[in-house]
């Protein structure tokens, strides 16, 4: 009897064993289904993720000043990567922050990028985030990309769930600084015009904008020499700044570069104060008016052989850095040339010979010489034309504007993409259009306006685009 009963009880649990097998197999099935599907969901969503990140980059190219291609191409390689995305496109400037204050910092609007109010910043301790609608004379340095996307699952439907969603990705990508003091290595040459045609007030504004601009960049990237037009002394006293009182004697760059500019800021993130004893910034401090004539190609000349190493500099005495810099050339000039002529002069970078023409348009002829044999080289020109160099002609009402000149020496917006100057810069809004369109050539009417371009212009130097974290 209790063998029966044995056995029974064995009987029942292998039946209920059965029952709760027969039970679980659909519940194992849709845990698998939906394992599958998760995964599959998984790796849609990190492709999207890298479609995003690929669009950002694409569309952040065009910024600050082409918004339209900018969305265009990103919305193309988002579609491009996943076929199925569907983006959205916004928008944002990004600027310093002012540290644990956590404030946009003064200058970087609108010389970094222009929203056209700081209303709605969001900031950390290094960078500021602002939104941002391009148009209307706002610029905008930073692209946002989001997009999600349904998944179809393809076991999950056995149990009623047919598809996933990503859920709402993003990308953030922006070009230049991106708000933060410039961080490429650069080996810049500031070549500032102090010709008797600028006023003092004019030329101390300039030298105001030239050292807020100092105050945007890293000192231990870029490298910053400094010359003017016309000539220092060559034994100079207390000031290296002093002007010559020859027009052919004395250096056309009177401070090397310079890597101690700033001093430290009082708080991490902050701006970085001048340093006094910076033979860079007593150079600006004490920069005075020339009596001499106003040269164009010379101090290019000697600019580029400078930068180029195929005259005597002092790189080798400063610190090495990671990567190679990127060698360029800020040239500002406020009218016509006033030469003298020199004697065997020429434009080749090989040559230590001066240059000089009392012909305009020899001597405007002479500088875009200089320039392209520089761009040949590897130079990145950036040209201003300050007050009357936007009116005045090389050499007469019948030759070039000197403006053109200028636009011409300047280094090309793109492959086969020359700068031009599209405008005679007599009005703001018409120097605003100049000086947002992209190319290397600005122009200025008022020495307060140097400030900002210097600042620009030192920005479109550093013009790689990078994936970057916004502050919450």
């Amino acid at each position: 009897m209790r063998d029966v009963k044995e056995r029974t009880r064995k009987s029942d649990e292998q039946g209920a064993s059965i029952v709760i097998f027969a039970l679980l197999v659909p519940l194992l099935f849709a845990a698998l289904a939906l394992a599958l599907d998760f995964g599959k969901l998984a790796y849609e969503r990190q492709d999207l993720s890298n479609a995003l990140d690929s669009a950002a980059l694409a569309g952040a190219g065009s910024l600050p000043n082409d918004p339209a291609a900018a969305q265009a191409a990103a919305v193309a390689y988002a579609k491009s990567n996943d076929p199925q995305a569907n983006p959205t496109i916004t928008f944002r400037c990004l600027v310093a922050s002012s540290g644990t204050a956590k404030t946009v910092v003064s200058g970087q609007v609108p010389n970094v990028c222009d929203p056209g109010t700081t209303a709605g910043a969001k900031c950390d301790e290094k960078v500021c985030s602002i939104p941002c609608t391009p148009g209307g004379g706002h610029t905008c340095n930073t692209i946002i990309v989001t997009a999600a996307k349904d998944v179809p699952f393809a076991f999950a439907p056995v149990i009623g769930v047919n598809t996933g969603n990503t859920g709402s990705l993003a990308s953030t990508a922006c070009k230049g600084s991106c708000g933060a003091q410039i961080p490429n290595p650069m080996d810049i040459v500031m070549v500032a015009d102090r010709t008797g045609s600028m006023s003092d007030a004019d030329r101390n504004a300039m030298v105001a904008g030239i050292k807020s601009t100092l105050q945007t960049m890293t000192k231990e990237q870029q490298y910053v020499a400094l010359g003017a037009i016309g000539r220092s002394k060559t034994s100079p006293g207390t000031c290296v700044t002093s002007p010559s009182t020859s027009r052919t004697d004395g250096p056309w760059l009177p401070v090397p570069f310079s890597n101690n500019y700033t001093n430290t800021p009082a708080a991490p993130g902050g701006v970085p104060p001048l340093n006094s004893s910076s033979t860079l910034v007593s150079g600006l401090n004490c920069l005075s008016s020339s009596s001499t004539g106003t040269y164009l190609a010379a101090p290019l000349k000697s600019a580029a052989r400078y930068v180029l190493g195929k005259s005597s500099n002092n790189l080798s005495s400063l610190p090495a850095r990671s990567t190679p810099a990127k060698k360029a050339i800020i040239l500002e000039t406020d009218g016509e040339p006033n030469e003298e002529n020199v004697t065997g002069g020429s434009t080749d970078l090989n040559t230590a010979s001066e240059l000089g023409s009392t012909n305009g348009t020899t001597a405007c002829n002479n500088l875009k010489a200089v320039a392209t044999n520089a761009k040949n080289e590897g130079l990145l020109i950036i040209t201003v034309a300050f007050g009357d160099a936007n009116s005045a002609r090389c050499n007469g009402s019948s030759s070039d504007l000197v403006r053109t000149v200028l636009a011409s020496a300047a280094s090309p917006k793109a492959p086969g993409v020359p700068s031009t100057a599209s405008n005679d810069c007599s009005t703001a809004a018409l120097r605003a259009t100049e000086n947002a369109d992209g190319d290397f050539f600005f122009c200025a009417a008022t020495g307060a306006e140097m400030g900002p371009i210097f600042a620009s212009a030192v920005n479109a130097i550093s013009t790689s685009s990078r994936l970057i974290r916004l502050p919450e």
